[in-house]
C-alpha cells in the first residue's frame, strides 16, 4: 500500500518541503473562459473558445487579440487573452494582461489567475498579500480557490492550506484524488510547522522524544506523551479535532502541550488522507507523484527519478511539470548538468515555459557558462514584455563576462517596468558600487529598502 510505504518512513519533523504538482485538467480553467462571450464578435469568440478547448493556445491568442482590438477595455477579453498566454507558458505577458484587466475592474477570478502566475514564477513577495486577500474575501469562490490552492504551501501557510483543501475536497469539480493528496501535504506541512515551534518551547523534551520514537516505531507512539501533556496544560484534550485544536492554539499560542497535540494530529490526519486516497484511487498519478516526492525528500534520488520517469511514460496527459520537477530535484542537490538536461527536456516539450527557461539559465550560470547563458537569454529580452528574471540573469552573465556597463543598462531598463523586482535595485546598487558610482548606489539602496517594506 502506498500510504503505508510512505508513512512508515515519515515523521512529523521530516523534510517534505518541495511542492511539485500535477495540475488538474483544463476543465477548471475553462470555467473562466466565456465571460467575454457577449455581444461582441460571437463567431470570433466562439472560435477562440474552441481553440482553447482544443489546446491550440497560440490560435486562441490571435483570436482574442482580434476581438480585443474592437473592445480594448473589455475585462473578459483581457482575462481570456491572459489565460491563453499563461497556458503557453508566457508568464510575463499573461500577468500584464491580467493586470490591465484588474485596472478596469476587480474580478476575483482574474485576480486569482494573476496570483497563480506569481506563484508559478516564484514571486512570493508579490504573492503573499494576494493570497491573504483571497483567503479573507474569496474562500467560498471555488473558481478563485481552484487557481491558487497549491500556492498556500509555497508561502509557508500550511494551516490556511488545510482549510482551503477541506473546501476543495467537497467540490465535484476538482479531482478528488488530487485534493486528498494536497490535503495530506498540507497536514504534513502543518505538522512540521507545529513541531518546529514545539522544538523551541519550554519543557518540550518529553514531547519531542515521543515524536522521535514514533518516527522509528510507528505513528501510534506519537501519543505516548499525552498523559504528560494533560498534566501540564489545562487546555490540552486528546479528544480535540485538528480544527478545534488549531482554534485553541490560536488563543494560547505558547502552550507547549497544544503544540505537541497539533504535531501529532497533523501527522495522523496526513496519514489518514493518504490512506483514503490509496483505498479509493490506488492508481492515482497524484498519489504516485506524492510517493516520488517523498522518496526525493528522503534522499532516495535514484528511486525518485525512476518514479518520475515512469509517471511521464504512463501519464503523458498529466506530465506537464514532471521534467520541471525532475530538474528541481537535481537543482536541490546542485547537480547542475543533470538539472539543465531536465529543464531542456521540459522546454523541448513546452518551448514557452518560462519557469524552465529561468531555471535553465540559472543552471548555466552556476556552471560558469556565462556566454551560453547570454546567448540563451538575449532573445527573451526581445519579447513584448521581457520577464524580470531574464533581465536579472542576463545582467549577471554580462557582469561575469566583464561587461558591467551592459549589465547596468539591462537592469536600468528592467527598473522602469511596472512593479520592478526589488532585486533589480539591489543588483544595481552592487554594480554602481563596484563601478565607483557612490551616489547612484545610494539611490538604489534607498529604492531597495522602500521596495522591501511594501
Amino acid at each position: 500500500m502506498v500510504g503505508v510505504r510512505v508513512f512508515a518512513r515519515w515523521s512529523t519533523a521530516g523534510v517534505l518541503t518541495r511542492f511539485h504538482r500535477l495540475q488538474p485538467g483544463p476543465v477548471l480553467l475553462f470555467a473562466l473562459i466565456g465571460c467575454s462571450m457577449q455581444a461582441q464578435q460571437p463567431s470570433v469568440l466562439e472560435a477562440a473558445r474552441q481553440a482553447m478547448e482544443a489546446k491550440q493556445y497560440p490560435s486562441a491568442e490571435q483570436l482574442y487579440r482580434k476581438a480585443l482590438a474592437q473592445k480594448p477595455s473589455s475585462v473578459g477579453l483581457l482575462t481570456d487573452l491572459g489565460l491563453s498566454l499563461q497556458l503557453q507558458g508566457r508568464s510575463a505577458d499573461a500577468m500584464r494582461y491580467y493586470s490591465l484587466a484588474l485596472k478596469q475592474k476587480y474580478v476575483p477570478e482574474t485576480y486569482a489567475l494573476l496570483a497563480q502566475e506569481k506563484c508559478r514564477i516564484g514571486d512570493l513577495d508579490g504573492l503573499r498579500p494576494m493570497l491573504d486577500r483571497i483567503y479573507r474575501e474569496e474562500r467560498k469562490n471555488l473558481r478563485a480557490i481552484f487557481a491558487v490552492a497549491p500556492c498556500y504551501l509555497d508561502i509557508d501557510e500550511p494551516i490556511e492550506s488545510v482549510t482551503i483543501y477541506q473546501t476543495v475536497l467537497d467540490s465535484i469539480d476538482y479531482p478528488a484524488d488530487l485534493a486528498l493528496v494536497q490535503l495530506a501535504k498540507s497536514y504534513i506541512r502543518s505538522g512540521q510547522f507545529f513541531a518546529a515551534k514545539l522544538s523551541k518551547a519550554p519543557g518540550s523534551e518529553p514531547f519531542l522524544s515521543a515524536l522521535r520514537q514514533a518516527s522509528s516505531a510507528g505513528s501510534s507512539g506519537a501519543r505516548s506523551a499525552f498523559p504528560e501533556a494533560a498534566r501540564i496544560s489545562p487546555y490540552f484534550s486528546p479528544d480535540l479535532s485538528w480544527t478545534e485544536a488549531v482554534e485553541r492554539w490560536r488563543q494560547h499560542p505558547q502552550d507547549t502541550a497544544l503544540l505537541y497535540l497539533l504535531s501529532v494530529l497533523s501527522g495522523e490526519e496526513g496519514m489518514h488522507q493518504i490512506e483514503i486516497c490509496d483505498e479509493r484511487f490506488p492508481a492515482s498519478p497524484y498519489l504516485e507523484q506524492f510517493h516520488a516526492d517523498v522518496l526525493a525528500d528522503q534522499g532516495h534520488e535514484e528511486e525518485a527519478v525512476a518514479e518520475y520517469e515512469q509517471l511521464m511514460q504512463q501519464h503523458p496527459d498529466l506530465s506537464d511539470d514532471l521534467y520541471y520537477s525532475l530538474g528541481l530535484l537535481r537543482e536541490k542537490h546542485e547537480e547542475w548538468e543533470q538539472a539543465s538536461r531536465a529543464f531542456r527536456k521540459q522546454l523541448a516539450a513546452y518551448p514557452a515555459d518560462e519557469r524552465a527557461a529561468a531555471h535553465l539559465s540559472r543552471s548555466m550560470l552556476q556552471m560558469g557558462q556565462y556566454a551560453a547563458a547570454r546567448d540563451f537569454l538575449q532573445p527573451k529580452m526581445r519579447a513584448e514584455h521581457a520577464p524580470q528574471w531574464a533581465s536579472l540573469n542576463l545582467a549577471e552573465a554580462e557582469e561575469k563576462l566583464g561587461n558591467q556597463q551592459a549589465a547596468i543598462q539591462i537592469l536600468v531598463t528592467a527598473e522602469h517596468q511596472t512593479n520592478a523586482d526589488k532585486l533589480v535595485h539591489y543588483r544595481l546598487m552592487h554594480l554602481y558600487s563596484i563601478s565607483g558610482r557612490a551616489a547612484d548606489a545610494k539611490r538604489e539602496y534607498s529604492l531597495f529598502q522602500s521596495a522591501s517594506q511594501k
